[in-house]
């Protein structure tokens, strides 16, 4: 599953996942730059590993620092909650 910084739908997330594994994603900044490092916008899938008992979060380049506003922060717990709930045994909530 794709994740946006700032909210998108899912095709587009996938496809500027890729660009960003291929080095050719354009910088966008939906909400306005952050700083002078703000590498603009970023899609992350994220994917539970039984198997390592893990929840991955892949960026798709070098990261330093992600910037979330109360949505993107709100879906990103909910994201990881629901892997966490899936680790241990139990049915996720809001799929």
């Amino acid at each position: 599953m794709s994740v946006p910084y700032h909210g998108s739908d899912e095709e587009m997330l996938r496809s500027r996942l890729l660009d960003q594994y291929l080095g050719v994603a354009k910088r966008a900044y939906p909400k306005g730059r952050m700083g002078a490092d703000d590498d603009g916008e970023l899609a992350y899938a994220i994917a539970v590993d039984a198997r390592h008992q893990v929840i991955r979060v892949e960026f798709g380049k070098p990261i330093t620092w992600i910037g979330l506003d109360r949505e993107a922060a709100e879906k990103l717990r909910d994201v990881l909650t629901n892997g966490l709930l899936e680790l241990r045994g139990i049915s996720p909530v809001n799929k």
